[in-house]
């Protein structure tokens, strides 16, 4: 089943996205990650508790990595959305890959309203056009729903569910959050990013950091 809106920004759901026992061999992986190749993104008290792999496809356990090829191979937002943006797929799953929100040991993980960094870490000349994120946990939350929200604070609520691949429409309004975790559970993600050639003349005129919602508005 496929779910799709445009508003506040273009969404689609895909439900059973895959065979389940390979979402299920996927959701281990993250029983064998190195803990090397996590990166803690905020701090308490600040605007999200996440962890991503940094380290490139080179970490990623093989049963993760095969998903993750598997989206960017056979997934094609622009097609799905019917946008010309010649996007494509970063296939090292920088700053995207495996993602945890933790809170099996209480850790508080959150994500804070924000719009991600316009541009890729390592290369100054990607655009982020799309954020294609597929569910991996089976135990469920509902604070695991990812809301997204335009500048108004118009709002949809993205559902998660275990096998659904959630994708984004990624722009300068494009927020989207979570509350706190507050059941002891870890929401595990495998996201890919695409993205577009920046030409030349605009590269002076792109953001490099996220922009969260509650400092966005404070200074307003």
């Amino acid at each position: 089943m496929k779910r799709k809106g445009n508003k506040p920004y273009p969404w689609i759901c895909i439900d059973n996205f895959l065979p389940e026992s390979i979402v299920r061999a996927a959701a281990r992986s993250y029983d064998v990650m190195d803990d090397d190749g996590w990166v803690k993104y905020g701090k308490e008290g600040d605007g999200q508790i996440q962890y991503c792999n940094h380290l490139g496809r080179t970490n990623i356990p093989s049963a993760a990595l095969m998903v993750l090829d598997y989206i960017s191979i056979n997934f094609n937002p622009d097609t799905e959305f019917g946008f010309d943006t010649e996007s494509f797929p970063d296939t090292e799953y920088y700053g995207g890959g495996m993602m945890l929100t933790p809170n099996r040991n209480n850790e508080g993980g959150h994500l804070g309203f924000h719009v991600d960094a316009t541009t890729h870490g390592k290369h100054d000349n990607w655009k982020r056009e799309y954020s294609a994120i597929l569910c991996l946990s089976e135990e469920y939350d509902s604070s695991f729903d990812l809301e997204i929200r335009d500048d108004e604070g118009n709002s949809e609520m993205i559902p998660y569910k275990f096998n659904q691949l959630n994708v984004f429409k990624c722009s300068e309004s494009s927020w989207h959050g979570l509350p706190e975790i507050t059941k002891g559970l870890d929401r595990k993600t495998l996201g890919v990013m695409y993205w577009s050639r920046i030409p030349d003349k605009d590269i002076d005129n792109v953001r490099v950091k996220a922009k969260f919602w509650n400092e966005e508005k404070q200074a307003a």
